[in-house]
């Protein structure tokens, strides 16, 4: 037997306006007022914070990564011919899925109860304070408060209050309506939402409140329990009409709602079952399993909805529980309403999932490609360190067990061989001496092209210019010449510095040089071109031994026997840094072609590297075989030394374009190679009689050249 239609319809006439109501303001209510405008995805403030958190964002990459296995898994089983096997694969695929999203939902609700633990530690600390504040919370139990707060579970609190009965209504109401409402609605909560449950749970009290209850101790209780989702049903009952009431509130959230159901006239049905022929005390009970019904409706919304709300793969029960609601007396239509409003709020809140899921999936595609971009180059960097040490072990086997020999010896001047220079190709080497002539020689055969006098004391410094065209000299004769390189001609003499010119270089360009020497202690900036002097550079207190340019001739680097060595800026003359700590006189100075390191020799027969722009030692690399003097440009990126005590006092050094060798001249008669990476002696050249005062590299790094106070020239091949 069921309801007359118009019972049944007027009961579902009831119950639908309040669904939609319950679905906008509860599902308002349950997030945080600051996160309001975000709307219907109803993610909560501590959801904003589980969605932050790095522990939920990696399940989520994990669980997008497996849903498109499964797709493709899919695809793949569409192609099987057998029926069965396509069925259980499907069946399989689903529930991986279905065990997939309620790992997420646990790990959302462990996160959000992480998430609430401090609201609750502090409620806890001012429960005494609250409970002395207010006479109204000596009617509760404040052994159950604490418990509830105490509770290592995020979960919906429900409380049922004592239904408020008219002293006018049935005996049968006032003696069974609060016996049957709270063990009912316990049971109906155990079945479908266990506290311990995985999918939605749900802690019940029936007895929480001793006494009926109204809206003003609605707000009071919140007061204390702010920090759990909680759900409150009361109802007050007259001789004629049930008020259904519900109040709630979320998380972190400062305002209760509360929502009133529009009055439902128990009367008029008693007497329209009354009318059907049914005796009173069955009509009665018909009423009182109305009313429990209804509240066992909203206790089931009031869930689904707050999961939803914080949880987008949640599954509502109230879907499944259609029959619950279709018993002897009732229509399943009951649920209906509420059913397609929970429909509404989980496709927009799938709608929503489904947006962030797309967010995410972009996010990981490209956090994807970063990763293998940055795989594919990590792997990059290995190869290439582990090819950099291969060759670096090649070479430094190879330059270990190279064979150096003298090729030729060069007799022709008549004192000191102090300068060398090689030209750019190669081809053509120039020696100046203290024999005050400069001499040109073919490098490859050793044969004399030519003699260059001119100069009426010793020649101190050569350079040739970048085109191999012009050849410069700075002599004791306190001159500066500058020749034709190819036709031997002198084309322009101009004085230089007092006394004499010790060091001369030519800028990159070919467009400037710079010289340096004298008593004055000044280096000068001239035009290569025309001869005209262009600016001269004060700062040294002592003579100055040696000039650089860098290779973008911006900078040039000096060395004194102030025992400084300064760095300018060549465009405007300005002095940049100075370099001290050298605490003995620096008698030359060169930079490396990558124009970062400075290298200097001192009369401490150390050579230094510093860098060039913050002017900082870099590094000291010692030997056990004598002391040097003299720098050539260094070409390396890690390797920055300082060479200290090799073999005697020499006048030069120099290294190869390659920069893997450095050799130098020393007054042991000798010339010494070094492998500059590790600073390891390679050979030691043997053959002069005297003080080796000059070397060149030839570019290709095969052929070493050495003068002598010997008065020779030799010219060292490697095999």
């Amino acid at each position: 037997m069921s309801l007359p239609r118009p019972i049944s319809d007027a009961l579902i006439e009831l119950l639908k306006p309040i669904a939609s109501e319950l679905g906008e303001r509860l599902g308002a209510s349950a997030i945080n007022e600051r996160f309001a405008e975000i709307g219907p995805s109803g993610s909560s403030a501590l959801n904003q914070q589980v969605k932050k958190d790095p522990r939920w964002i990696k399940a989520q990459v994990r669980y997008l990564q497996r849903q498109q296995a499964r797709e493709q898994e899919l695809i793949a089983i569409a192609s099987i011919d057998d029926e069965r096997v396509q069925e259980e694969s499907a069946n399989r695929i689903k529930a991986e899925e279905l065990r997939d999203r309620r790992a997420i939902s646990r790990l959302c609700r462990e996160l959000m109860r992480e998430f609430q633990a401090e609201a609750i530690r502090v409620k806890l600390s001012q429960i005494q304070v609250i409970w002395d504040r207010d006479n109204w919370f000596s009617n509760l139990s404040r052994q159950e408060t604490e418990q509830i707060l105490q509770q290592q579970q995020h979960r919906l609190l429900l409380l049922v209050a004592p239904a408020k009965i008219s002293a006018d209504c049935p005996d049968s109401f006032r003696h069974n309506l609060n016996i049957e409402l709270p063990a009912k609605l316990r049971a109906f909560l155990n079945q479908h939402y266990p506290q311990h449950g995985d999918l939605c749970p749900v802690q019940f009290y029936g007895d929480y409140f001793k006494k009926p209850i109204s809206d003003l101790d609605v707000e009071r209780l919140q007061t204390v329990l702010s920090p759990v989702p909680t759900a409150i049903l009361y109802s007050d009952i007259s001789d004629y009409e049930v008020n259904f009431h519900v109040g709630f509130w979320g998380v972190i959230n400062q305002s209760v709602s509360l929502v009133a159901m529009r009055a439902w006239n128990w009367e008029e049905v008693y007497h329209q079952l009354e009318a059907e022929g049914q005796d009173e005390k069955l009509n009665l009970r018909i009423i009182r399993q109305i009313i429990v019904t209804i509240h066992k409706l909203l206790a089931a919304f009031l869930a689904d909805l707050y999961y939803l709300n914080i949880d987008f793969n949640h599954e509502p029960q109230l879907f499944n529980l259609e029959g619950e609601f279709a018993q002897e007396w009732f229509s399943p239509d009951w649920a209906l309403p509420y059913i397609e409003t929970l429909k509404e709020i989980q496709q927009q809140q799938r709608i929503a999932y489904q947006g962030e899921m797309r967010r995410l999936a972009v996010r990981e595609a490209k956090a994807k490609a970063e990763r293998k971009y940055l795989e594919e180059a990590e792997l990059k960097r290995k190869e290439e360190a582990e090819a950099k040490s291969r060759r670096e072990k090649e070479l430094a086997y190879k330059l270990k067990n190279q064979k150096w020999r003298c090729a030729y010896t060069l007799p022709g001047h008549s004192s000191f061989v102090n300068s060398l220079a090689i030209s750019p190709d190669g081809k053509i080497l120039v020696s100046g001496s203290w024999d005050k002539t400069i001499k040109v020689w073919e490098l490859e055969t050793g044969e004399l092209i030519g003699t260059l006098t001119g100069h009426s004391d010793r020649v101190n410094s050569v350079a040739i210019s970048w085109d191999g065209r012009m050849l410069v000299s700075g002599s004791s004769d306190e001159t500066i010449k500058f020749w034709n390189l190819h036709i031997g001609d002198l084309l322009c003499t101009f004085p230089g510095h007092s006394m004499e010119v010790n060091s001369v270089a030519i800028s990159p360009n070919g467009q400037i040089i710079a010289s340096c020497g004298g008593s004055e202690n000044t280096i000068k900036i001239w035009n290569l071109r025309t001869g005209q002097l262009l600016r001269t550079l004060r700062g040294h207190s002592d003579n100055v031994n040696a000039v650089v340019f860098s290779p973008d001739g911006q900078l040039l680097a000096s060395g004194s026997s102030d025992a400084t060595s300064k760095v300018w800026d060549v465009e405007s003359g300005r002095l940049l840094r100075t370099l001290s700590g050298l605490n003995v006189g620096v008698n030359s100075v060169a930079i490396g072609p990558d124009g970062q390191i400075l290298a200097s020799v001192s009369n401490d027969y150390t050579i230094k590297l510093r860098n060039l722009h913050t002017g900082s030692l870099l590094r000291i690399l010692n030997s056990n075989s004598g002391r040097g003097k003299g720098v050539p440009s260094l070409g390396m990126n890690e390797a920055l030394h300082i060479l200290q005590n090799y073999v005697s006092r020499g006048d030069s050094v120099a290294i190869s374009q390659d920069g893997l060798t450095l050799a130098s001249g020393c007054d042991d008669n000798t010339v010494k190679i070094w492998n500059l990476q590790t600073g390891e002696l390679l050979s030691t050249l043997k053959g002069h009689l005297g003080t080796v005062y000059s070397v060149a590299i030839a570019p290709l790094g095969n052929i070493l050249v050495s003068g002598s106070a010997d008065e020779t020239i030799k010219i060292w091949r490697c095999d």
